[in-house]
């Protein structure tokens, strides 16, 4: 596929319009895709396990009680921030873990203790935060309680070994110093103040805030996760259409058909046209093989056009139905019309009108009169005739291309105004081919089909156009939806009935009839 090619699929799928129209033809895949997601978020949501999560907070004091007590100094002391990231790690230890649970008479051990419970510093402030996370609300509450409270003792204890080792010291240094003298009143002064400061020990860490039962789980609710499966859910369906848009090749508007065929679009038949599998009963859905009709009229301003070749690139895509159509449609307009179906492999005209044929056009072209394999299919509409395919022959490609086509051909015209072929598709067999290469066909109109032909079959078939002399001079569209734009209903009076050109004609018909009776 060349450059531009990929740009104009671009540009049609890439288009706002062309977005919207992806996503209104799969309104299902999207829809399902949402739903499942949002199915998905909720189950998901009934299985998690619920989390109640309940937090203490303990204030603290940097440094000891014996260096207060000496007065001493550390050396201009740790940094703040370094000195906080130890007491967390003092709080969150094993030996903390181990004394909560005693205290909770628990069975669990400390490191799934540890798991349960995360301790952080609050910012800009000597609080300790003790979170807990467990499954049910009161324990929670009291492992967080039982971390703090156990951390404080934790300090207690470490602070009193603290003070007994300092006066160890100073008890060590009041022997060795001189009796009497000044130094040994002042280290006997500051083991005093030691002894006092044991009964304080660990008052630099308080709980300021007791965890309490949460009332409610923490984390993600059933409606944030109904809103994330919402979001995926929409994310993916556009992904999906995306990527099923990527590998459709079908084409799904008029204009692309327009571009790729190179070619004006002459009429657009609607989807409900082709309800109706009878030629008969959709004499009242004629409208756009009028304006084909009108159309043609025009071009033929400029060359003849009095013998049409109906065409398309693939099967499917209603060939037949508008040749039958646009014939019954010229010849309701008072024209000598004669439908010719050369599809001598899947004939189906025939059974649309319902008629019952043993020859027709393979016998007259290895000589039987065509005047005798003429058929009036509507009794009510004598300027209609059909040729139809008759038996199917074994060649058909090659008696297509025989002279004594293009010589019956000439022979219908004679007794005929206009003359429609129905001939088969282009890309599968070389039957529409050979007839692109008579002389005696003026015209070829393409039937192309909405949401059915591809882009590859349409650039294969305009390649094949563009190599027979035989001139394609407009599309006429079908499959298109109701509600596209191309509708052909009118309204009629309430007061009138409507009744068919075929319907008008009858009495003159039976009238006459009449008189050759008598």
């Amino acid at each position: 596929m060349s450059p531009d090619d990929h740009l104009d699929d671009l540009r049609d799928n890439g288009s706002f319009r062309g977005a919207v129209g992806a996503l209104r033809r799969r309104w299902p895949i999207v829809v399902g895709v949402i739903l499942a997601c949002v199915l998905v978020a909720a189950y998901h949501s009934s299985k998690s396990a619920k989390v109640y999560k309940a937090t203490s907070n303990v204030a603290f004091q940097s440094g000891t009680l014996s260096q207060a007590a000496l007065q001493a100094s550390t050396g201009g002391g740790l940094e703040p921030q370094r000195e906080a990231n130890t007491e967390v790690l003092i709080a969150h230890s094993s030996e903390v873990a181990e004394g909560v649970r005693k205290q909770l008479h628990t069975s669990a051990p400390a490191g799934e203790l540890l798991g349960e419970v995360q301790v952080e510093i609050a910012p800009t402030s000597d609080v300790l935060d003790f979170t807990a996370s467990t499954g049910e609300p009161a324990f929670s509450a009291r492992l967080a309680n039982a971390f703090a409270e156990q951390y404080i003792a934790f300090r207690t204890k470490r602070e009193l070994a603290g003070l007994s080792e300092a006066q160890e010291k100073l008890q060590a240094q009041i022997n060795a110093a001189p009796a009497g003298s000044s130094e040994r009143a002042t280290l006997a002064q500051s083991q005093q103040r030691l002894s006092e400061l044991r009964a304080i020990a660990g008052g630099g860490a308080n709980v300021i805030g007791r965890a309490s039962p949460p009332s409610g789980p923490s984390g993600t609710t059933l409606s944030s996760y109904l809103i994330i499966g919402l979001l995926v859910g929409i994310a993916t369906a556009f992904l999906v259409v995306f990527i099923l848009e990527s590998l459709d090749r079908r084409v799904r508007a008029i204009e692309e058909f327009e571009r790729e065929y190179r070619l004006p679009t002459l009429a657009v038949v609607p989807q409900t046209a082709f309800r109706q599998r009878r030629a008969s009963a959709r004499g009242e859905s004629l409208e756009p093989y009028r304006m084909l009709r009108s159309a043609l009229d025009f071009s033929a301003a400029t060359h003849a056009l009095d013998t049409v070749l109906v065409t398309s690139a693939g099967s499917g895509e209603g060939k037949t139905t508008v040749a039958i159509d646009f014939a019954h449609a010229s010849a309701l307009a008072g024209r000598r019309t004669v439908l010719l179906e050369t599809d001598m492999r899947r004939p189906t005209v025939a059974k649309q009108f319902e008629i019952h044929v043993r020859d027709g056009l393979s016998a007259a072209i290895v000589g039987a009169p065509v005047a005798d394999l003429l058929i009036e299919p509507l009794p009510d509409l004598p300027s209609l005739r059909v040729l139809p395919a008759g038996r199917l022959p074994h060649n058909p490609a090659e008696l297509l291309g025989t002279p004594r086509m293009a010589e019956l051909i000439k022979e219908l015209l004679e007794s005929s105004d206009t003359i429609i072929i129905d001939s088969p598709p282009l890309n599968p067999v070389a039957d529409a081919q050979v007839l692109l290469n008579n002389s005696s066909i003026h015209g070829a109109v393409v039937v192309a089909r909405i949401d059915s032909t591809t882009r590859e079959e349409v650039r294969r078939a305009r390649a094949i156009l563009d190599r027979h002399p035989v001139k394609a001079v407009g599309l006429v569209i079908t499959g298109v939806r109701s509600g596209g734009g191309y509708g052909y209903e009118y309204s009629y009076a309430s007061t009138g009935e409507q009744v068919s050109t075929a319907e008008l004609s009858r009495p003159a018909v039976k009238a006459g009839r009449q008189r050759l009776r008598t």
